[in-house]
């Protein structure tokens, strides 16, 4: 027994890798496979082309809505993002930046898993409880079949999270809330409750809210500017969580598809829970009530909160719980009550300390043994794609991206994910110049600096109003002759607007971060520095 940890222990990296190996196996097939958000090529391709025109943090993309442009990562997660980008800038293709970031979400995910279990259980039940987490089926739900790359990666910061608050370091805490924050803004709204409860229960409040409050102030470039900014967008959502409540029986039926989410219980996508999951949860719960004097108040409060954020979120999945979705404040745009499995795949290992009790170390090692294998050979038939498409960038690029001509699959997308601004009419349906007046008899010449940024000389006998088809967003200028003047949103589109003066003038439009997100960009800068510099100095 003693020989197995120290092995586990010395090897660990490596064994993690193995382990992850049935899991990430269909990421070495060329192209990307058949999921239902494979828009994030689009996305990373989007970002790519922001970054290179030195907009950083990106915020405003040039090429969705046709060619209108979109605020697309002052709402959306940026961080998986910027991971796959890293992959991109340094040779990969967009898909294959896209699929590292999940495939590596695995191995990482597991191993901060270990190392929080670590903290109560041996080397082999931390690394069981490790694989129990990446092999529940939800993980593949979310890879394979959705494709959900901002809450794949949420899952590498939960324990890291947890870790930080058992261990009283602020600094990581800060780190880690802040990554999950960027990773998945919903997980993280998802998340804290669970993780207030947590740390009052831990007695660690003060250590805790300092990491909590600079971890707020590390993302607070993002979700500030889009919390106060919402109100620019019509967020209206095209889905209903009233239609989106899983049964029990789902819960328990290992069944698997790789369709959708759809109103009663016609659902072509699973909500299996795993029975290896299942059984650590009820046996450990037995066992936990049969020992209860031999655990220590420490793990008392452990499995005592992974029980509550067990079955609280079994609750908030059944449509008993219709009353808090309605009641509670932007709980609705979690869109779908089955996103909680997300809470009930993360505290599943937990129940793995109701086992410790018993004293036969070789009972130990076969219960690890047993959860490994099992937690693998019963799921990782799930961790595979539905289909090859052998699809490349150029594919997805042809769907998601009208830069350059607009094409059948494209129109097709209808992009009703992008939630458009308030003033806009209607949505555009074509491409169109990126500068234009109704009044014929002004000479327009426009030179393209970029993908936002234009300059355009005018001629005109009389004043006239000029469209710049880019959404009016805060961050957009317009001078004429070097002075700044004032813009609006026209009509249909929300387009922006303004008025040029009669005569020869050089209008230049651009796209630059704006002043009260500056502010902002500059606080988080600092709490990250701040953050990693203390790490270094306490370590």
């Amino acid at each position: 027994m003693e020989k197995t940890q120290k092995l586990i222990s010395k090897y660990l990296v490596l064994i993690i890798l193995s382990l992850s190996i049935p899991a990430v196996r269909y990421f070495f097939v060329y192209g990307y496979f058949g999921v239902s958000d494979d828009l994030h090529i689009g996305w990373l391709f989007e970002m790519d082309r922001v970054i290179k025109m030195l907009q950083f943090p990106p915020r405003y993309v040039p090429d969705l809505s046709f060619g209108f442009g979109y605020p697309l990562f002052n709402f959306v997660y940026p961080l998986p993002f910027y991971i796959a980008e890293f992959f991109h800038l340094v040779g990969f293709s967009l898909v294959n930046s896209v699929k590292l970031v999940f495939g590596l979400s695995i191995p990482f995910s597991m191993f901060f898993a270990y190392k929080l279990l670590k903290h109560y259980l041996s080397e082999g039940l931390s690394l069981a409880g490790a694989t129990l987490y990446v092999y529940a089926p939800y993980r593949a739900l979310e890879i394979f079949v959705r494709g959900t790359i901002g809450e794949i990666v949420a899952f590498v910061f939960f324990p890291i999270i947890l870790y930080s608050v058992i261990k009283k370091k602020p600094y990581f805490l800060a780190l880690s809330f802040a990554g999950l924050i960027l990773s998945h803004n919903i997980m993280a709204y998802m998340f804290m409750p669970f993780l207030l409860v947590f740390i009052i229960a831990n007695k660690s409040f003060m250590v805790s809210l300092k990491g909590i409050l600079l971890g707020l102030l590390c993302s607070i470039y993002f979700w500030f500017p889009a919390l106060l900014e919402s109100k620019l967008m019509k967020y209206d959502t095209v889905f209903n969580f009233y239609d989106h409540y899983p049964t029990l029986k789902q819960f328990i039926t290992p069944y698997w598809g790789y369709g959708a989410s759809v109103a009663g219980n016609y659902d072509t996508m699973s909500f299996y829970m795993g029975i290896t999951g299942l059984v650590v949860v009820g046996v450990g719960l037995i066992l936990f009530f049969l020992n209860l004097k031999k655990f220590s108040k420490e793990e008392k409060i452990f499995i005592g909160w992974g029980a509550l954020v067990f079955f609280i979120s079994i609750f908030m999945m059944n449509f008993r719980s219709a009353f808090l979705w309605r009641s509670i404040p932007l709980l609705p745009y979690f869109q779908f009550p089955w996103r909680f499995l997300a809470m009930t795949t993360f505290v599943s290992p937990i129940f793995l300390l109701c086992f410790t009790k018993f004293k036969n170390q070789k009972i130990l090692s076969l219960i690890s043994f047993l959860v490994i294998f099992f937690a693998i050979v019963l799921n990782f038939n799930y961790f595979k794609t539905s289909e090859y498409l052998g699809r490349g960038d150029d594919y997805y690029l042809n769907r998601y991206i009208p830069s350059l001509s607009v094409s059948e699959a494209y129109k097709q997308t209808l992009e009703e994910y992008l939630r458009l601004p308030k003033d806009t009419k209607i949505r555009p349906n074509k491409l169109y110049p990126r500068a234009y007046t109704d009044d014929l008899e002004v000479t327009l010449q426009i030179e393209e600096e970029n993908a936002l940024n234009a300059k355009i000389t005018t001629d005109s006998k009389t004043d006239f109003n000029l469209n710049y088809n880019k959404y009016y967003y805060p961050g957009f200028i317009a001078k004429i002759d070097g002075n700044r003047v004032q813009i609006s949103a026209g009509e249909p589109f929300g387009q922006i607007s303004f008025t040029v003066p009669s005569g020869k003038h050089e209008v230049i439009v651009l796209y630059k971060e704006s002043s009260f997100r500056l502010i902002f960009d500059i606080i988080s800068l600092g709490a990250i520095v701040t953050s990693i510099y203390l790490i270094m100095k306490n370590r």
